[in-house]
């Protein structure tokens, strides 16, 4: 997308409730996070939540590089803070790391940035074993992790243990059962959806369509959601899930 309709797709956001803004430096080759610092820096920092992730990095228009040590991720937030040029992140998430990559040193080096008041709070976004592992630790309170009423057994029952453990959940593919199987590529997304229904990547499997306010609802009501995050590059599906959430969200919930 160009900076300019970034920019205004943003701006319809924040029109629209939108308060937490999610990237990472695998997004654009860093674009993301630059672009997405200078709209908000202009609009004043305090009105919203900033994310961004560490542990994959990109290498090239197709390639990622991944890196959990300890020093990888140190470097990685420091390039982080360079791109959106703001002085403290709200979450910084791992991202997708393996059980057997969150080491102690790694997680020495990450609460120390926490302690030094660069990061709000430690997240983690996966979908596995990895989240166990995360919860067992005690440092992290935010998990990003796919909700949605195709999710088996023991995802369902890692969610209620995330939960127990007073993290805040943020749902992630919660769209996946309102979506076609193989959707038509109208846009570079649809592509991206399309090669990840054909390669089996989606998480649980998608047996039928529902309506889009009821896969919000089951996030939820069901799944335990504290927010959604969902990812468009179009203005009419932004405004569409939008009024979803206005919708189904109990109007006291932070949205």
């Amino acid at each position: 997308m160009s900076e300019a309709s970034v920019r205004m797709l943003v701006d319809r956001a924040i029109e629209l409730g939108v308060r937490h803004f999610d990237t990472a430096p695998s997004y654009g080759g860093g674009e993301g996070e630059r672009r997405l610092g200078e709209i908000a820096r202009g609009y004043g920092l305090f009105q919203f939540t900033l994310s961004t992730k560490a542990g994959v990095r990109s290498a090239g228009l197709r390639r990622r590089i991944r890196d959990f040590s300890p020093d990888g991720v140190r470097r990685s937030i420091d390039e982080s803070f360079g791109r959106m040029r703001v002085d403290r992140i709200d979450w910084l998430f791992l991202h997708g790391p393996a059980p057997e990559e969150l080491t102690d040193g790694l997680l020495k080096v990450i609460d120390a940035e926490r302690f030094a008041g660069r990061i709000g709070a430690l997240g983690i976004a996966g979908r596995g074993q990895e989240l166990d592992h995360a919860v067992n630790s005690g440092l992290f309170k935010v998990f990003m992790t796919p909700i949605h009423s195709g999710l088996g057994c023991e995802q369902r029952n890692r969610l209620a243990a995330i939960k127990a453990s007073g993290a805040q959940l943020i749902g992630i593919e919660t769209f996946a059962n309102s979506l076609p199987r193989y959707p038509v590529p109208t846009s570079v997304g649809a592509s991206w959806r399309l090669a990840r229904a054909i390669a089996g990547r989606a998480s649980g499997p998608v047996a039928h369509r529902i309506p889009a306010s009821e896969a919000l609802r089951w996030a939820y009501e069901h799944g335990g959601a504290d927010r959604v995050m969902v990812t468009t590059t179009v203005r009419r599906h932004l405004e569409a899930n939008a009024a979803d959430v206005i919708a189904v969200a109990d109007p006291r919930r932070d949205n």
